[in-house]
């Protein structure tokens, strides 16, 4: 566990979220996460602004590099496997009855590190109210994180 010093998720300066809703093409959510490097794509809903689910970039690559694709989920069989199905197809939905941790700006990055190191491969970084997705962040952020201030290296237990 690092002491990050009162630092918060803000302080990774991490880049705006970019969010699709369930009716992008694959094709199109596949070229903004390489175009803008995300790992992750938050899915929200394009009437209330909620989060839905997300699709993560490795997921996509193995979608269209694999000699057997996997094909669509119910409902959008007629969509088969081609970039231009929808996000629906594909996406990973969150439970609705999961109760989730709330991560934002102020967050301690202690708490992010617990949340990684509770199993979590990514966070969802939400305004207060959780109204808006503002970011995603990843291990490696806090990695970056580190390595930019190496003082907080030595604080390590």
């Amino acid at each position: 566990m690092h002491d990050f010093r009162g630092a918060t998720v803000e302080d990774l300066d991490l880049p705006p979220a970019f969010s699709i809703n369930p009716e992008t093409p694959l094709e199109h959510a596949l070229e903004l996460s390489f175009e803008r490097s995300y790992s992750y794509l938050p899915v929200i809903s394009s009437r209330s602004r909620s989060l839905l689910g997300y699709l993560s970039a490795e997921q996509l690559q193995k979608t269209f590099n694999s000699p057997n694709p996997p094909r669509p989920k119910t409902g959008d069989r007629e969509a088969g496997l081609s970039t231009a199905a929808p996000v629906r197809s594909f996406m990973r939905k969150f439970p609705k009855k999961q109760a989730f941790q709330k991560i934002t700006p102020d967050t301690p990055l202690e708490e992010l590190e617990q949340f990684f190191d509770s199993g979590h491969d990514f966070a969802v970084i939400t305004d207060t109210d959780r109204r808006f997705v503002l970011a995603v962040a990843v291990p490696e952020d806090l990695q970056n994180f580190v390595k930019r201030r190496p003082s907080i290296s030595l604080a390590d237990d």
